[in-house]
């Protein structure tokens, strides 16, 4: 086996604590000017600093009954459909209660082409019962409550300019 001797082990030791202690002391190199502390103006995501709380502008929901609406354009391939009508009337949605499940739960339709004012299957990932091992006619348990990745559409303008 393979003998590292004390005495290098302890040079070793003190050359990193000191080279920690040195880097601490002289900024870090992030960028901040060694000494002093950092002005609470200048910390934060936008250039105002975390005291600047601007209020966001008022947008509207969706006031387009179901079967009128357009189906909106998925930001990327993988998102999941945005809610294009309203739904106030649907809420609470939960697993006992869940009203979209009277136009959305068709499985026969799944691959059918979407038509405007047509009802809109979910897709089949969302079928074979809690966690996709049981009937592939059943709604999953996991799928019950939409609102977790449907988003309702508005007409709100992003807080932060998206560069995705």
């Amino acid at each position: 086996m393979f003998k590292i001797p004390k005495m290098k082990i302890l040079l070793i030791g003190t050359l990193l604590t000191t080279i920690g202690i040195v880097g601490c002391q002289t900024g870090g190199g992030y960028g901040y000017s060694s000494g002093g502390p950092i002005d609470e103006a200048s910390v934060g995501i936008g250039a105002d600093g975390v005291f600047n709380d601007p209020s966001p502008s008022t947008f509207e929901f969706p006031t387009t009954k179901t079967g009128e609406s357009d189906r909106i354009t998925k930001s990327y391939h993988t998102a999941p459909p945005m809610v294009a009508h309203t739904f106030v009337e649907y809420l609470p949605i939960t697993m006992e209660n869940n009203e979209c499940m009277e136009c959305h739960d068709k499985p026969k339709l799944i691959d059918r082409e979407y038509i405007k004012g047509k009802k809109l299957a979910m897709s089949s990932d969302h079928y074979g019962g809690f966690g996709g091992r049981g009937d592939k006619d059943e709604v999953s348990g996991s799928h019950y409550t939409c609102t977790t990745c449907h988003a309702p559409a508005s007409d709100a303008q992003p807080l932060v300019d998206n560069t995705f």
